[in-house]
């Protein structure tokens, strides 16, 4: 409870008022420098390996190779991963749109609730099937240490460890939500928050370790467009809105003049 000051003797000037808790979110902040630190090492990544010839991985390089090259296993983990990253996009507006106000009042919230519950397991789910098909695709060379653990070997060592650490992320984020109770509502949140992070390795993964989506097509534009979507959502959520911020200004030129 505020209670009222003294005013201020003559010739003096009133103090500053402490700075509130999350007057600058430095955690938000923090996530914001850790992509872009990401994506500055994404963009060095790119340069041995657009030299490479052919793609690591690719039927070409296993032709060279002569190693077996499954086509079947080839589209089931193309169609699966993009399924994955739609669903993940369209998760994290979801997430958006139920921490706005504006949406609150025009959207049911139970149902955009259940809506975003189901697209983020959805999302898991065809993850892990794109992940687990490198099993049967021997010019990768991944086993089931490094299906689980990051950046240990196999084809494209780094840019497959961004993807496994992006979904095994995703999934803590995920169990987090059973544990919500015992966490307490803030603390789940900062871990729920982890789903910013999950998004960009998972996007680093795609745009690392394969050119598609580094040429104009279908697929890049898509890629493209949702993670453009999704960093407006990150904005939106980090910068504070105009309302909050007339409100702090009055709360601040209260307590000054109290």
């Amino acid at each position: 409870m505020i209670t009222d000051a003294p005013a201020p003797a003559a010739g003096h000037t009133a103090r500053a008022p402490k700075r509130r808790p999350g007057a600058r979110p430095p955690v938000r902040c923090a996530v914001l420098l850790v992509l872009v630190l990401l994506l500055l090492l994404a963009c060095a990544l790119l340069g041995p390996q657009a030299a490479a010839a052919p793609i690591p991985g690719s039927p070409l390089d296993a032709y060279d190779r002569r190693v077996p090259y499954d086509p079947g296993v080839h589209r089931i983990a193309r169609l699966a991963a993009l399924l994955a990253y739609a669903l993940m996009v369209a998760t994290v507006l979801l997430g958006v749109v139920l921490r706005l106000r504006y949406f609150q009042r025009v959207v049911n919230r139970a149902t955009v609730h259940g809506a975003h519950t189901t697209l983020a397991l959805s999302a898991l789910i065809f993850g892990a099937v794109h992940g687990s098909s490198f099993l049967y695709q021997p010019i990768w060379r991944i086993g089931a240490r490094e299906l689980v653990v990051p950046f240990v070997g196999g084809e494209q060592r780094i840019p497959v460890g961004f993807g496994i650490l992006g979904l095994e992320l995703a999934v803590v984020v995920a169990c987090a939500l059973w544990l919500q109770r015992r966490l307490g509502y803030h603390r789940w949140l900062r871990v729920h928050q982890c789903a910013y992070a999950a998004f960009a390795l998972i996007w680093l993964h795609i745009f690392t370790v394969h050119p598609e989506p580094r040429h104009l097509n279908a697929v890049a534009i898509g890629v493209a467009g949702g993670a453009g979507l999704c960093l407006l959502a990150f904005l939106i959520r980090v910068l504070p809105s105009p309302t909050r911020l007339r409100r702090r200004a009055f709360t601040h030129l209260s307590e000054t003049v109290r």
